[in-house]
C-alpha cells in the first residue's frame, strides 16, 4: 500500500512538473511568461499581450541597457525615454516602495495615461545591477490581468552581464 502511495505522487509530481512552464531567457532576464498570451520578440524588447472584450495588457521586457547611477536615477531616465514616449501621462508617477533581487536593485512606479482615446495605467519596473538597467512596462486599462502580470514580473531573474560596464 506504501508503495502503492509512494508510486502515486512521483507520477503526479512528474505530471505536474511537466505542465509547469519553463523559464524564458531574454539578453540577461530570465522569466516565466504569462501562459496563453500573445508573445512577440524582437531585437531590442520581448514583448506579452492580451485582449478580451475592450480591455488589454501590454508587457514589454526590454534589453539590458548601460545604467546612468542609482536606481531611482536609472527609473527617472527610463520613465523619460520608455513611458513617456509610448503614452501621455497625465502625472508624475507614483512610486513603489525600493526592493532588491539578488544583487540587483528596483525601482519602480505608476500613472495614468491616456493614447488614441484609450486611458488606463502605465507601470515601470527599473532593475539596477552591476552597471546595467532593465526596465519592464506594463500598459492596462483594466485590473483583470493584474495576478498574470505580477506572476510575471516576480518571476523575472537577472545575470550578471558578461563585461560589467561602468555608468
Amino acid at each position: 500500500m506504501k508503495q502503492l502511495l509512494f508510486a502515486t505522487i512521483c507520477v503526479l509530481s512528474f505530471a505536474l512538473n511537466s505542465l509547469a512552464q519553463s523559464p524564458e531567457t531574454f539578453d540577461i532576464s530570465t522569466f516565466r511568461a504569462p501562459k496563453g498570451w500573445n508573445k512577440q520578440a524582437g531585437e531590442n524588447s520581448i514583448q506579452f499581450s492580451t485582449e478580451d472584450k475592450g480591455s488589454f495588457c501590454l508587457v514589454t521586457l526590454f534589453r539590458s541597457l548601460p545604467g546612468l547611477g542609482d536606481p531611482k536615477e536609472n527609473f527617472e531616465a527610463a520613465w523619460e525615454t520608455i513611458v513617456k514616449e509610448a503614452v501621455t501621462v497625465s502625472s508624475a508617477p507614483q512610486m513603489f516602495p525600493a526592493d532588491k533581487r539578488g544583487e540587483w536593485q528596483l525601482a519602480g512606479g505608476f500613472a495614468p495615461f491616456e493614447k488614441n482615446g484609450e486611458k488606463g495605467v502605465a507601470v515601470l519596473y527599473t532593475a539596477t545591477g552591476f552597471g546595467q538597467m532593465v526596465n519592464a512596462l506594463v500598459l492596462t486599462n483594466t485590473q483583470a490581468y493584474e495576478a498574470a502580470t505580477t506572476a510575471f514580473l516576480e518571476s523575472i531573474s537577472f545575470k550578471k552581464p558578461a563585461g560589467e560596464s561602468q555608468p
